[in-house]
């Protein structure tokens, strides 16, 4: 709890946790869920059921089920396929369950909600638009940097640090930071007064990142591919980035990350950079309402969400690590006129955004030490380890080793793309971006 007495988000993932009812699906095609009565003495015959169903995380069912009359340790199984929808193709689809209170009680109102779950229908489909003819890019070369532009759009690359400085849409700048790899966190307190990574692991928070090489491409009509190659922990390590742009203006992002053998465990796959700070509307489609890790996301749904950046992340007392959601399929940050900078997934990515830096949020011991950057701080990550705390005070702070990134190949990529959308229009926007 807050000291406000708001619940935290630990708050939801142990109620899921100890939840008295808990369901399974057993078999998808069927539509059969498994229902698990966890109570002691107390049977389900007086929750109220429902079932919601998600076409691309937009709610399209909600209905009531029969009663479910199952005594205490106890289960069945269920049939929801009458409810089910004929799914689309191109479509990913979702089902939750919801077991609320049919009647008050002295200790919460009806319709309190006693357990939930949440069944994945069908795997998240990879759109690709092939085949498309793009608008001519042109590029211009300088000193310091590449400088692509096309129709309303002007994307700069610097030749120092092979990163994306500077995009342009439409006259208004969109990168404040540059895009460059990042492979740490700010410290959590189970961090830096338990298990202390930023010593277990400090190659990976002072990795000396270095580009070798940044090389153009233009031989595809209507898009540009440009590849910086770094090395880093003194060689220890490569790294590629590839940046793919289109005549339309979107900037495909791919990663590779390859460690040698023998380094330690990687803090964080991904990448950061700052954009404007009037984009401080968030609407994503993953995991919600509340921040969530790997270690700590059993008791957030994925769904369609939208928060302002103040109630996006979580306001500790301590200044650390927050508002991390996972499982990402897409997130638009965008100002009061819904002009944005949305991000789109090739696979699920690891989120969050602050108005501070990391630095300043690692520097701080408390929150007035926290200053406004002037731009939004944008994680977009792959994966970041699990936040632990079976302790806060020694080693055994540490996430659970299946939690942890150890040092192997990794790869993920991602699309940018400036654009104006209102909120129930980004879905059908996200399926016309991959390329």
């Amino acid at each position: 709890m807050a000291a406000d007495g708001r619940p935290k988000a630990a708050m939801y993932e142990c109620k899921r946790v100890y939840q008295p009812v808990e369901c399974e699906m057993v078999d998808v095609s069927g539509g059969l869920i498994k229902v698990i009565n966890r109570h002691v003495v107390k049977s389900l015959d007086d929750y109220a059921v429902k079932i919601i169903i998600r076409e691309d995380g937009r709610i399209i069912l909600s209905s009531e089920l029969p009663r479910i009359h199952l005594a205490a340790g106890k289960d069945t199984i269920i049939n929801i396929a009458t409810y089910l929808p004929e799914m689309k193709g191109d479509c990913e689809y979702l089902a939750d369950i919801h077991f609320t209170l049919s009647h008050a009680e002295p200790w919460a109102e009806g319709g309190h909600e006693i357990a939930s779950n949440q069944f994945a229908l069908t795997t998240v489909p990879r759109i690709i638009n092939k085949h498309k003819e793009y608008s001519a890019i042109s590029m211009e070369e300088i000193d310091t940097s590449y400088i692509f532009r096309g129709e309303h759009f002007q994307v700069t690359i610097n030749k120092t640090n092979g990163a994306l400085s500077s995009y342009m849409w439409k006259n208004t700048e969109q990168i404040y930071n540059p895009l460059l790899p990042g492979f740490t966190r700010p410290l959590t307190d189970n961090d830096r007064r338990g298990w202390k990574p930023h010593i277990k692991m400090e190659e990976w928070y002072k990795p000396g990142l270095k580009l070798q090489t940044i090389v153009t491409d233009q031989s595809h009509n209507g898009i540009v591919e440009i590849r910086s190659n770094y090395t880093l922990i003194g060689g220890k390590a490569g790294l590629q980035v590839i940046y793919t742009l289109n005549g339309d203006g979107v900037l495909k992002v791919e990663y590779s990350l390859n460690p040698s053998a023998g380094l330690p465990n990687i803090p964080k796959v991904g990448m950061q950079c700052g954009i404007l700070r009037a984009y401080d509307n968030i609407t994503w489609y993953g995991r919600g309402l509340h921040e969530n890790y790997i270690d700590r996301r059993y008791g957030f749904d994925a769904g369609i969400y939208s928060q302002p950046l103040h109630e996006f992340m979580e306001q500790y007392v301590m200044p650390q690590e927050n508002g991390n959601r996972t499982d990402v399929r897409w997130m638009f940050l965008s100002d009061n006129k819904d002009e944005g900078l949305l991000v789109v997934a090739d696979s699920m990515l690891s989120m969050s955004a602050w108005p501070y830096t990391e630095e300043n949020i690692n520097e701080s011991r408390h929150t007035n030490e926290l200053k406004d950057a002037g731009f939004i701080t944008l994680n977009i990550d792959l994966i970041q380890m699990g936040v632990g705390g079976n302790d806060s005070w020694s080693v055994v702070a540490q996430p659970l080793e299946k939690y942890q990134l150890p040092a192997k190949t990794y790869h993920y990529s991602f699309y940018l793309l400036p654009c104006k959308s209102k909120k129930d229009e980004i879905n059908a926007l996200v399926k016309e971006v991959r390329f």
